[in-house]
């Protein structure tokens, strides 16, 4: 594990809290639209309804297990927009979900996000990895976002974690959040129930 691996750590049970709680919000986001028809003009708010139910299921999931210190908070961004930040306290993470399309791609710049980032500040791809020479400063939260596809079912095209810049112009660190995770079988895991 290297060192930028180390700053942004999570473990196994965080890690399929998370994507079982997208990969559940997904399920129940299209078991619910089977069947209904639709219309034209809903088309523009499909994504943020697959978001709410996203967000609704990684609260619930991650307020039923209290065992790994994990906080989940509902935030709002403008006067109507919602969204889940969950804090990893002892480790100086908050962590916030966004769909995108593509694997690699990053989220839309977001205000909020940028508020979070500037604790990624100190982590600089140019110097392998390491913290840069600006000192730590106790309090500042690392801000880590997982990005995924839902638009294709219930079952997300990826999930992936990653930190990005403060700016939110490039990747510091990302790869597949289920890396590591292949042997476990994610629907019996007992995070799903």
């Amino acid at each position: 594990m290297n060192q930028l691996s180390k700053e942004f750590y999570l473990s196994d049970q965080e890690k399929l809290l998370i994507v079982n709680g997208i990969r559940r919000g997904l399920h129940r986001f299209y078991k619910e639209r089977d069947g209904k028809s639709e219309l034209l003009t809903e088309r523009n708010y499909l994504s943020r309804q697959r978001s709410s139910y996203v967000f609704d299921s990684l609260y619930h999931l991650t307020n039923q297990h209290p065992e790994l210190n994990v906080i989940a908070e509902i935030r709002n961004a403008g006067l109507s927009y919602e969204y889940l930040l969950l804090v990893f306290k002892d480790r100086n993470i908050m962590l916030t979900v966004s769909q995108v399309k593509h694997r690699e791609d990053l989220p839309e710049y977001s205000e909020y996000r940028n508020e979070f980032a500037e604790g990624n500040h100190i982590y600089n791809q140019q110097l392998s990895f390491f913290k840069d020479e600006a000192p730590y400063k106790e309090g500042v939260y690392k801000h880590l976002i997982v990005t995924y596809n839902g638009l294709n079912g219930p079952v997300p095209g990826f999930i992936c974690i990653g930190a990005t810049t403060p700016k939110q112009d490039s990747w510091v660190y990302h790869q597949d959040l289920t890396e590591g995770l292949k042997s476990v079988v994610l629907q019996q895991d007992n995070l799903l129930v």
